[in-house]
């Protein structure tokens, strides 16, 4: 509820005097309107622009640049911005922390797109790791979640995140998973539901013990979209141990769900219930096999249901 909503609410059960309730409402509404999650959003455009344009612009012009002048240029560039990051480090902590310069999160950001730049350039040209690409995503994902928890960086986590996922082996594109991914394949499924075990567990054992609890937020929010994407692919491709996938499904998006309802977060809860709905829909459709008209009533019927869940399901948690 908006501090508006409260007050009147207060003001209606007879709380709030008339006079405080004036007073309160006319100081909510000539309060400053904060800028800061938008002006760091147009910051944050910005270094990805700038990343994307020094690529463009080597992209055009490396053959008159020279290879070794490119890779001197973005090594250079890459040491610069982690140097300022460095510079203005924040002071190690378990807890959240906040870094001294307003520009370090950019340049630590900035960095790591430059490191993937730098790498993936020198490989391409040069073959630097062989034929043992492993090499070349294990090596982010280690200093990007290294840095992440130096730096605290929820941003860089992610990226670290990324990288890992890519270390074994596995592409998450939840809108084309039944038609054209890698899922198809079962040990990508292994792979994806090991991988997620194990970073989840960590997440979990790292909250117990205080150790940047924060975290768990990212880790949840990008492993567990791995968890259940590879749990869908489980239920769609792999025939002999269907059930046992929707049975795993259902367990995680209950489990959500409850996180959800726990930390007021209406984001797990939509997870839960999409991938939920995804799932059962599937076997409805694989075992009944509803003709045109009962499976366009059916998608009529819970399309509506659910966006009427997830209205109130959202107006439950902001209450």
């Amino acid at each position: 509820m908006s501090p508006k909503e409260i007050l009147n609410q207060l003001h209606q059960q007879g709380l709030l005097p008339n006079e405080q309730h004036l007073l309160l409402t006319d100081v909510e509404a000539r309060r400053p309107f904060s800028l800061h999650w938008e002006l760091r959003s147009i910051l944050y455009v910005g270094v990805l622009l700038l990343s994307s344009g020094l690529g463009l612009l080597i992209y055009e012009n490396y053959d008159q640049l020279g290879h070794l002048t490119i890779l001197t240029g973005i090594g250079l560039l890459c040491l610069a911005a982690f140097g300022y990051a460095w510079y203005v480090r924040p002071p190690w902590t378990l807890g959240l922390t906040q870094s001294s310069s307003p520009f370090g999160d950019y340049a630590l950001v900035l960095g790591c797109l430059l490191f993937l730049s730098l790498e993936g350039y020198a490989q391409y040209e040069y073959a630097i790791f062989g034929t043992r690409y492993g090499l070349v995503t294990m090596l982010p994902a280690v200093l990007f979640l290294g840095l992440a928890y130096r730096f605290d960086h929820r941003g860089v986590l992610g990226m670290g995140l990324t990288a890992l996922m890519a270390w074994v082996g596995v592409t998450v594109r939840p809108l084309d998973l039944y038609l054209k991914t890698n899922f198809f394949d079962e040990r990508v499924i292994y792979s994806a539901l090991a991988l997620s075990g194990v970073v989840i567990g960590t997440a979990w054992l790292f909250q117990k013990r205080g150790v940047k609890p924060h975290f768990t937020f990212t880790y949840l929010l990008v492993i567990g979209n791995l968890l259940l994407v590879a749990l869908l692919a489980g239920i769609f491709n792999v025939e002999n141990l269907r059930w046992l996938f929707a049975i795993g499904l259902t367990a995680a998006c209950v489990a959500f769900d409850q996180y959800a309802r726990r930390e007021q977060s209406f984001l797990f809860g939509l997870m839960a219930v999409v991938y939920g709905y995804i799932g059962l829909s599937y076997l409805l459709y694989k075992y009944l096999h509803p003709n045109e008209y009962v499976a366009t009533f059916y998608l009529l019927i819970s399309g509506g249901a659910l966006v009427v869940y997830l209205i109130t399901y959202q107006k439950k948690l902001s209450d």
